[in-house]
C-alpha cells in the first residue's frame, strides 16, 4: 500500500491519520476539518483519501466502509452485517417521533425557513410542546427573524436531521409519504402534504 500511497500523493500517515479522526468521532466529520490534519496538498483531495480507504475494506472484505452523510464522513456498517448486528443493539435504535413531531418536522424541513405561527396554520393545531421537542433533539435549530410586525423566529432543520434521515444534503430528502405515517383521515394528509408542496413568499433574515 505504501508504493501506490506515494504514487497517489498521500502519505500512509496521512490515509492512517483521516483514518483515524473519521473513526473517533461520535459525529460525521466534515472534510474542512479533515484537511486540517492534512499536511499537503495532492489529487483527489480527502473523498480521494476516503475512497482509498473504503477500497481497502472492501478488498479485505471488512464489515465496514465510510459514508458520507450530513455534510461530512462516518463510518457505517455494510448491508450485509448491519442487520445482524442491529439485533444485539434493539434497545439502543432511535426514538421514534410521535406523528405529530413528524408533521412539524416535515413542515420545517420543506417550508424552512418557517415561522411557528406558518406551523400552526398548516397542522391546524398549537406546535408549542412538538416544536420544543424537537429543538431539544436538536432536529430543528433557530434560523433568524422573519421581517414582519413581531419579528418572530424561524426555524430550520439542521446536521442531526440529515443524520436521523441518513441523508447527506436536503436534496436527498425522502417522499413526504415516507415522513409522516399514514393517518386515520386519509384526507388530512393529503391536506397537509398539498400544504407542504405550496411555495411561501421570499423572507428576509437578520
Amino acid at each position: 500500500m505504501s508504493d501506490e500511497s506515494e504514487s497517489s500523493g498521500y502519505t500512509v500517515e496521512e490515509i492512517n491519520l483521516v483514518e483515524a479522526v473519521i473513526f473517533s468521532a461520535p459525529k460525521p466529520v466534515t472534510v474542512g476539518e479533515l484537511k486540517k490534519v492534512l499536511t499537503s496538498r495532492h489529487r483527489g483531495g480527502v473523498r480521494g483519501i476516503v475512497e482509498r480507504l473504503n477500497q481497502k475494506y472492501i478488498a479485505n472484505h471488512h464489515s465496514f466502509r465510510i459514508r458520507e452523510i450530513a455534510g461530512g464522513y462516518q463510518f457505517h456498517l455494510s448491508e450485509d452485517y448491519s442487520l445482524q448486528v442491529e439485533r444485539y443493539f434493539s434497545k439502543r435504535r432511535k426514538r421514534r417521533l410521535t406523528q405529530a413531531g413528524l408533521e412539524t418536522l416535515a413542515i420545517v424541513a420543506y417550508k424552512q425557513p418557517v415561522t411557528k405561527g406558518e406551523i400552526e396554520k398548516i397542522r391546524g393545531v398549537a406546535s408549542d410542546g412538538v416544536l420544543q421537542t424537537l429543538l431539544e433533539r436538536k432536529l430543528v435549530k433557530p434560523a433568524g427573524r422573519a421581517d414582519r410586525i413581531g419579528k418572530p423566529l424561524l426555524y430550520a432543520t439542521t446536521p442531526d436531521f440529515l443524520e436521523y434521515f441518513g441523508i447527506s444534503g436536503l436534496e436527498q430528502l425522502p417522499k413526504l409519504e415516507e415522513i409522516m405515517p399514514k393517518p386515520p383521515n386519509g384526507a388530512a394528509q393529503e391536506s397537509l402534504a398539498f400544504d407542504l408542496q405550496q411555495p411561501e413568499p421570499s423572507q428576509s433574515t437578520e
